[in-house]
């Protein structure tokens, strides 16, 4: 089994084990030391010669009913299963609609009893656990280990109203949590249980201000601290208060600038040199930085000596004036922009003066040229995209807190650089924002007032902290004591952005819940064990996969690896999971089982999920082709986490070209073309075109003036009217003579086979893939998904023209109405699949039936976190996808390592540390289902590439019991 991992093991000695983990944390290099054991296949083999059940040499056991579901048991955990793909026309049971349907039906739950006649009433429903928990010891510290679906959030929303019933003040409680969704429903929350307990009984609770006033604080950590930095920005230092650069796209221009100014550094240092002033050495410890603070006293310096000695003059300087690029999409210019330009223009000027000083002195000084020799940054960032490189580098550093002083001489003139350039525009980012409130709070003054204002602190979604926000909670509470924290392990999935999820728990386990404060007793830890959303099959799926999330040398993180229970009387549906040759057979499996479960009733189409690792791997796309089967289902599909397939950059093309083909008056689908498609006609033959007749009174499309320059040999060059009359002449013929005389789905292909074989992605995504599959031949997912989408239109009579001259068919020719339909649901289903908080309603085959209502969901692990679906859907479950490899340490931990013995030996457990990472994301993901869990396991990699990444033999993920899996090529299973 590929990378199993330590879940279903034989019993071994102690040197074994620990061959094994450091082979794991090697990114299982070494994986033959280990011993094998009996294969899948011959454990089912001998389990219909012995009466159903049987037992390897490991712990656990499997039978077999008569209807064909499993059942695997690993000492108290039990998980019925089946492999099973013929769809049972039976609705499944839809167990239990919520945890308060069920708190109201147990014996053991202390809740107030239903009032009829009063169903707004809010109420207070907490089980037994719940409510002991929400009134221990306010003035002690308190760790809760929350799972999955165990109500936390209720927890903490009742200990917040306990608190305030024993007379803390509502303004003396601080509550942090991680988004500004989870905020919102934290206040949405806290406010009811504020009626249900009579706290609002005299208050209109449509005044938001009184009612504010009466509320404990709640917010994410990012928004309290950029409030302290409003109210305390002049301690930093400061003249006024920062605005937030929160946008990548302002993040991307800000270290472009950066680099400039690097690069305007070193002009200055030689300037200086060629001009015999003295220079400033470096104070601080590390590497020399490149970047220097407050380079305009020292530049006017030079340009003062080089006016007096080389009669360097300004007006001879041609600055840029260009300001349409420093404009946003309203066409006004913002302050950001237009200090940036002026900045850019400084730099023009200081490169010009280098310029003129060198080719006065450096060169006979034999100096070296900087303008010729620049900066060589892809040495240390290395990759196709430098920016996205620097980028990451610089989030990664900042999130985790490292120091500039810290890095190796580039790495460390990249940081200073770009944070300087933040000052300089009176910017702050996110992480500077906790950064600076850390620097706030380290003022004894402040601390004080702080911790006078807010002596309650309780923290949710502690596991994804970093490490700067952890410290923040350390300078609030730390030797106070009045601090809870609700969190799981299990679930923290944000490493990239930052996370330290096992020191957060160290930290707070040694310094609140197993240590002194102020003379008190020890802190204490509680768990909330009860899982209400999900049935025993899955919940238990779930503790096996939680046992790889924590190293099993660490026995202080372990005491957090408490299992869930589900509830006793849920009715329990068996997990499913499938063995699919090959990525098509997956998409149609998973196609045909959701039409099954939407036909028959069983829920909504906006009570499914797919989840994936990831959307785009590389030039793949994992969910492309189970798009591709929805859309020929007609079933609606929005995308989290990535673009849909629909937004692709070669499904944009084939748009505007059948948009342009229907309707030559579209020019933003002419233009889309003109820019994308037409040979030889570049950026300014493109202004040309458009410029044509601008002073005409009668307007003229662009595809008018797209003809009309095609003969106008005064205005483009003879290279450019050819490819534009190529290109007009290929939408005429599809307009005049295959419109009418061939079926819609020739000329689709005819479009392909003219226009978009060799059109590249960004990033090459959608681009014809190689597939893994010898019987199934090599097709193009962009072509498959338009195809799709014809037949979707065709199960949809409604959608289709009704006043044109002939009927029209699939296999009949194409009628100009007929193409007009396809156009406008094309655009309806690419914006659809688009989601931004608002769910659009594409008319779909099925849309009017009420159980097609919304649409499925296909999300990534992240964007899933928090979430629930009744039925949820687990694609290419296997080694490489899910877990993805270890690709390596970040560029920031490596630089790190450069300048410090000691971080390169803890960066040698970082492969252990991200397949701990992988195994939380399982458990996160496995834990999104209500009732129905999916999971497909290839059989053969998607795309031949992977197999040299990889390995030749595809396995199943190490997530997954192997005893679960059933397939012909179970045996060539690796163990580990």
């Amino acid at each position: 089994m590929a990378g199993q991992g330590a879940l279903f093991r034989p019993a071994e000695t102690m040197p074994v084990r620990q061959a094994r983990r450091r082979a794991r944390g090697r990114g299982g290099a070494v994986r033959n030391r280990v011993a094998k054991r009996k294969s899948p296949t011959e454990t089912s083999s001998s389990s219909e010669s012995s009466g159903r059940t049987t037992e390897d040499s490991s712990k656990y056991t499997c039978t077999q009913s008569d209807n064909g579901i499993q059942q695997l048991t690993l000492e108290n955990y039990t998980v019925s299963f089946t492999n099973k793909r013929e769809v049972d026309s039976k609705p499944v049971s839809t167990g239990f609609a919520s945890a308060r349907t069920v708190l109201g039906k147990r014996h053991d739950v202390k809740a107030e009893p239903a009032k009829p006649a009063e169903p707004d009433v809010p109420v207070i429903r907490l089980d037994a656990v719940q409510e002991r928990i929400s009134k221990l010891d306010f003035e002690r510290p308190l760790l809760i280990v929350a799972g999955a679906g165990s109500g936390k959030t209720a927890t903490l929303c009742a200990r917040v109203i306990e608190m305030m019933k024993s007379g803390v003040h509502p303004k003396g409680i601080l509550v942090i949590t991680f988004t500004n969704k989870a905020a919102d429903e934290l206040k949405q929350r806290i406010l009811r249980y504020m009626q249900a307990s009579g706290m609002l009984e005299n208050v209109d609770i449509k005044d938001r201000g009184v009612v504010n006033s009466l509320m404990p604080s709640a917010s994410t950590f990012h928004s309290w601290c950029y409030g302290m930095i409003m109210r305390f920005y002049r301690q930093l230092g400061m003249n006024k208060c920062p605005l937030v650069a929160a946008a990548e796209s302002e993040h991307k221009r800000l270290m472009v600038l950066a680099k400039e100014q690097l690069e305007d550094c070193r002009r200055l240092v030689q300037c200086e040199q060629m001009l015999g002033i003295p220079g400033c050495k470096q104070k601080d410890e590390g590497e020399p930085s490149i970047y220097i603070q407050h380079t305009e006293a020292r530049w006017n310096e030079v340009l003062r000596l080089a006016r007096e000695t080389t009669g360097f003059s300004i007006d001879s300087v041609g600055l840029d004036q260009d300001q349409d690029q420093d404009q946003n999409q309203r066409g006004k210019k913002t302050k950001f922009a237009e200090k940036a330009r002026t900045t850019s223009q400084q730099v023009s000027l200081m490169r010009a003066l280098y310029e003129h000083l060198y080719a006065v002195k450096g060169r006979r000084m034999k100096l070296l040229d900087l303008v010729e020799n620049p900066i060589e940054f892809g040495a240390a960032f290395p990759g196709k995209d430098l920016l996205q490189g620097m980028l990451s580098f610089m989030y990664r550093a900042k999130a985790k807190g490292y120091r500039p002083q810290e890095m190796p001489q580039l790495e460390r003139s990249v940081l200073e650089a770009y944070n300087g350039t933040l000052r300089q525009f009176d910017l702050v980012d996110f992480d500077d924002i906790l950064d600076m409130t850390n620097q706030l709070l380290s003022d004894k003054d402040v601390l004080l007032e702080i911790r006078g204002q807010f002596p309650y602190l309780l923290v949710d979604e502690f596991q994804d902290f970093n490490r700067l926000q952890t410290q923040l909670v350390l300078k609030l509470q730390e030797n106070v004591g009045r601090v809870t924290a609700v969190g799981d392990l299990k679930q923290s999935i944000f490493e990239f952005r930052g996370a330290t999820c096992e020191e957060n728990y160290h930290i707070f386990l040694e310094k609140f819940v197993d240590a002194q404060v102020e003379g008190k007793a020890l802190g204490s830890m509680e768990s909330l064990t009860t899982n209400y959303r999900s049935h025993k099959s899955i919940v238990d799926l779930s503790n096996i996969l939680a046992l790889e999330t924590v190293d099993e040398g660490d026995e202080q993180l372990r005491r957090l690896l408490t299992p869930s229970q589900a509830v006793p009387d849920a009715p329990e549906v068996p997990v499913t999971v499938w063995s699919t040759s090959n990525i098509q057979d997956e998409a149609r499996t998973f196609g045909l089982r959701i039409k099954a479960i939407l036909d028959r009733g069983d829920c909504k189409a906006s009570d499914i999920a797919v989840i994936s690792r990831c959307i785009n791997f590389g030039a793949y796309r994992p969910t492309g082709l189970i798009e591709t089967e929805l859309l020929r289902r007609g079933i609606p599909f929005v995308v989290r986490g990535g673009k849909s397939a629909l937004k692709s950059k070669r499904m944009q093309i084939f748009m505007a070209l059948i948009r342009l083909i229907a309707n030559p008056n579209d020019d933003l689908a002419a233009e889309y073309c003109l820019d994308e498609l037409v040979m030889n006609v570049g950026p300014a033959a493109v202004r040309k075109i458009k410029n044509q007749g601008i002073n005409r009174l009668e307007k003229q499309s662009l595809f008018d003036k797209m003809t009309t320059a095609s003969t106008n040999t005064g205005l483009l060059s003879k290279n450019a009217r050819a490819g534009l009359q190529a290109f007009l002449a290929d939408i005429d013929l599809w307009q005049q003579k295959q419109i009418g005389h061939v079926p819609l789905s020739e000329l689709i292909k005819d479009i392909f086979a003219k226009y978009l074989v060799n059109v590249e992605e960004e990033d090459n995504k959608g681009k014809p893939q190689h597939t893994n599959d010898e019987d199934e031949p090599e097709g193009d997912a962009v072509l498959d998904m338009s195809m799709a989408i014809l037949d979707s239109l065709f199960e949809a009579p409604e959608l289709l023209p009704s006043n044109d001259d002939s009927d029209v068919s699939h296999d009949g020719p194409c009628t100009m109405g007929l193409l007009q339909a396809y156009s406008s649901h094309l655009c309806l289903l690419s914006t659809a699949a688009e989601d931004q908080g608002k769910l659009k309603k594409p008319k779909m085959p099925n849309a009017k039936s009420p159980k097609y209502e919304g649409a499925i969901v296909i999300t990534t692990v992240h964007q899933a976190k928090g979430l629930e679906w009744k039925h949820v859907f687990l694609n290419h479950f296997i080694e490489g996808m899910f877990p993805m490899g270890f690709r390596g340490i970040s560029k920031a931990d490596e630089a790190r390592a450069l300048m410090n013995s000691q971080i390169a030996k803890q960066n040698q457990q970082a492969a252990a540390l991200h397949y701990r990472e992988e195994s939380r994301l399982g458990y996160v993901a496995i834990t999104r289902a209500k009732t129905g869990l999916y999971i497909s396991v290839l059989e053969k990699y998607p795309v031949f590439w992977m197999e040299k990444v990889f390995d030749k033999s595809c396995s199943p993920s190490r997530f997954l019991p192997n005893i679960m899996y059933s397939a012909e090529s179970s045996s060539k299973r690796r163990c580990y």
